[in-house]
């Protein structure tokens, strides 16, 4: 599979992350997702499922940071592109729960817990990894699932992965 996001010089342009005007934020965070695509998916692919996780995160607050988690959108084809602002317009498939949601921040508005927050890097420029996975089989679970239970419906359910590396500012 061929994971395709547009970058500025690597980096995912501002208006998704740190440096977002006002019109693209909800309590102060970067809500508009970014636009990628994903082509040669394998032929028997019903669905999609991704992930976008900061693992630089990892000496600030002691964890790899979900910033956004969404399985069983459907596809047709071997292309599937998923639009700016799916997250919030998102009309297939499912969100998870986002970092926002751990007890270290005690976020409770759905509308962050549960969709896209983009990259705001307190320390440096910071890598984040977009993974996305194919698979014939709709993912068994609900609204607002952890990525634990993601990895696990994933098991013997992958026909493949792709993963991408993409740069936000600090």
């Amino acid at each position: 599979m061929k994971l395709t996001i547009n970058t500025v010089a690597h980096y995912l342009p501002e208006k998704y992350s740190k440096y977002a005007e006002d019109t693209y934020r909800y309590k102060d965070q970067p809500v508009l997702s970014f636009p990628f695509s994903v082509e040669d998916l394998p032929t028997d692919t019903h669905y999609i499922s991704f992930s976008f996780i900061d693992h630089d995160a990892v000496p600030v607050c002691g964890f790899s940071w979900i910033h956004w988690l969404v399985a069983n959108v459907k596809t047709t084809g071997t292309t599937i592109y998923i639009p700016e602002n799916f997250s919030l317009d998102l009309s297939d498939g499912i969100q998870g729960t986002n970092s926002f949601a751990s007890v270290f921040v005690g976020e409770t508005d759905p509308k962050l817990t549960q969709h896209y927050v983009g990259p705001t890097p307190p320390d440096k420029d910071h890598h984040y990894t977009l993974t996305v996975y194919a698979s014939k089989e709709k993912l068994n679970l609900t609204p607002g699932f952890f990525y634990n239970d993601m990895r696990n419906s994933l098991t013997n359910n992958i026909l493949a992965k792709t993963s991408i590396e993409i740069l936000a500012k600090s």
